[in-house]
């Protein structure tokens, strides 16, 4: 199973009650990094390992994209915008939204496209600022990096309480995979209820 591409970078606010407000294109994906901190314990009795656990902590998710669009990227990082001027202005106080994020892989497996959608469902992005330099004899494009913390999230799966990091999904098509994550960011119609309610 080979990975041969990745597109739709997808992002929800995440409200204080555990609803999201809908899926949004967050800007074109050149690259996703996901490194997990896993905590781990072991247990030695009798000069014998008896016992080891190993527990998701938190993660850090490092994405690079086309365009660091400030109608996007400015509440994203908890930053006021302007809505007469477009005026962007970072204060040392703003606090960046809980946002669920997904992402969609393409994949190659038997000679056969597949398309897994990836979400992790509590992310929080922080401040950034792209690097910039003169031209020179040749041309370079110059793409901005952001970085978020994943945190778990509590969901009801089969009737249990969770901490959920991630989940992810695999599909024949683009449009399936992309389907999937707008689900999962899906804002509730009145009377129903939040994530892991169903």
């Amino acid at each position: 199973m080979a990975q041969i591409g990745l597109r739709h970078f997808k992002y929800s606010k995440l409200s204080s009650d555990n609803k999201y407000s809908g899926a949004s294109g967050l800007a074109g994906a050149i690259e996703a990094k996901m490194s997990p901190n896993i905590a781990e314990a072991e247990l030695y009795a009798d000069d014998t390992l008896k016992e080891s656990a190993k527990e998701f902590t938190k993660g850090t998710l490092t994405l690079t994209v086309d365009d660091d669009d400030d109608s996007v990227f400015a509440p994203l990082l908890g930053h006021y915008v302007d809505d007469e001027t477009g005026e962007v202005i970072r204060a040392k106080d703003d606090t960046a939204p809980y946002v669920g994020f997904g992402r969609v892989i393409v994949k190659i497996v038997n000679n056969v496209k597949k398309y897994k959608a990836e979400f992790f469902p509590k992310v929080q992005f922080k401040p950034f600022f792209p690097d910039s330099k003169t031209k020179g004899e040749s041309i370079e494009f110059s793409t901005p990096s952001v970085e978020g913390t994943v945190y778990t999230l509590t969901e009801t799966v089969d009737g249990v309480e969770k901490e959920i990091w991630e989940r992810h999904n695999t599909f024949d098509t683009d449009a399936e995979a992309q389907a999937y994550l707008d689900k999962l960011m899906e804002a509730p119609t009145s009377g129903t209820g939040g994530q892991g309610d169903s």
